[in-house]
């Protein structure tokens, strides 16, 4: 299996900025570096028990044994199932993120050689002689945003908006560059990244074509306020690579939202109607005031029969399916909202938009298949 590389998209968005301009006052940028080095090893541990069972029990080999009694590793698998899917994605990206810097420095080398530049003259003159003055209206913007965090004296306040600008167009002009000279070398890492296989049982709330390449399932709360954030990005997920993502809705009720359960079990007994995609995104719009009456009031507003959906809710009918999936994402790690699985590849929280592109755009180059333009995302946000 090959995978394209992509190389991390670029800073975006006021986040990120804001992101820029306290390390900017904090004097200059911190890097902290995850220690995974523990992680690897118990993994490469339990590697080497199992093959030092020889060739019996090939198929499910011992871990460990009590006396006479063994442990399989299937049964160590279902014990620390969540813990593992977590740490062996770790695992993926650190390695990913060591194979894609050292790329990018051998190719930068090697591009300075062939100009005969040394590594900074090449990566002044594609970087830094490339960056221009800040814009005026958006330093004057930016310092209004966030006057209360930068420096008291005016004539410091702005320098520290023009450096933080100064920075982010270097990073992105850095990682541009780095696209670049991937694309040139025809750069590909070998590494498979981690996957969970779920079951998508009939009548799951879906949308998207059932044979699309890109398999993204959403779990999520009604009532979490990270899950209404991340609706316009899936919506733009959606318009741009159109007709290639097959969107599955699963719940994943968080115990401090009180309404959350019953939501997302009316949100299924919409669904029996033909009317969840409808009722799904008034939950998220009214997440604040739901209880009860409001579901099956709305319900009736969406013509829905109410009768057939009030029984539905106060049935239970499927509170036992919420609670299914609920247990499903805690299987594989993802306890908290939302959380997806984009073929199978874990993703957590209310994410950047360009952290689903670059996953789904491996998946479709995996699969051969030609990446829609990035700025039909732009569009679709219109």
């Amino acid at each position: 299996m090959v995978l394209s590389v992509h190389s991390g998209d670029a800073v975006s968005g006021w986040k990120n900025f804001l992101a820029t301009l306290r390390t900017v006052k904090n004097g200059g940028p911190q890097v902290k570096i995850g220690m995974w080095t523990t992680t690897a090893s118990i993994l490469l541990s339990v590697a080497a028990v199992a093959c030092a069972q020889g060739p019996e029990n090939v198929d499910d080999p011992a871990v460990a044994k009590i006396g006479d009694e063994v442990i399989t590793a299937s049964e160590l698998e279902s014990l620390a199932g969540s813990s593992l899917v977590a740490l062996r994605q770790q695992i993926y990206d650190t390695q990913v993120s060591k194979l894609e810097a050292e790329i990018n420095q051998r190719l930068v080398q090697q591009a300075a050689a062939a100009e005969g530049l040394t590594e900074g003259e090449y990566l002044r003159k594609r970087i830094d002689e490339m960056v221009g003055e800040p814009d005026e209206v958006e330093i004057a913007k930016l310092m209004s945003q966030y006057r209360s965090q930068l420096a008291d004296d005016d004539v410091q306040a702005r320098a520290q908006i023009i450096q933080a600008l100064v920075q982010r167009e270097k990073q992105q002009r850095s990682q541009e560059l780095r696209k670049v000279l991937f694309a040139e070398a025809g750069v590909e890492i070998l590494l498979v990244p981690p996957r969970v296989e779920v079951a998508i049982a009939d009548g799951t709330p879906a949308r998207g074509p059932e044979d699309a390449p890109i398999v993204m399932i959403e779990y999520t709360d009604f009532q979490c306020p990270f899950c209404t954030r991340v609706q316009p990005t899936l919506d733009a997920l959606m318009k741009r690579y159109d007709g290639q993502i097959r969107h599955v809705f699963k719940n994943l009720p968080l115990p401090m939202h009180a309404e959350a359960q019953l939501a997302g079990a009316a949100s299924l007994c919409a669904q029996d109607q033909g009317k969840f995609w409808e009722y799904h995104d008034w939950l998220f719009a009214n997440q604040r005031t739901l209880n009860r009456d409001s579901m099956v009031a709305k319900a009736g507003e969406f013509g829905m029969d109410v009768e057939v959906f009030t029984g539905c809710i106060d049935r239970g009918t499927y509170l036992a399916t919420v609670r299914a999936d609920m247990a499903e994402a805690n299987s594989f790690g993802i306890t908290g909202t939302p959380g997806f699985l984009i073929n199978g590849r874990v993703l957590t929280g209310a994410q950047p938009i360009e952290q689903f592109e670059a996953i789904i755009d491996q998946e479709l180059e995996r699969r051969g298949i030609d990446v829609p333009p990035k700025q039909a995302a732009a569009e679709a946000t219109n």
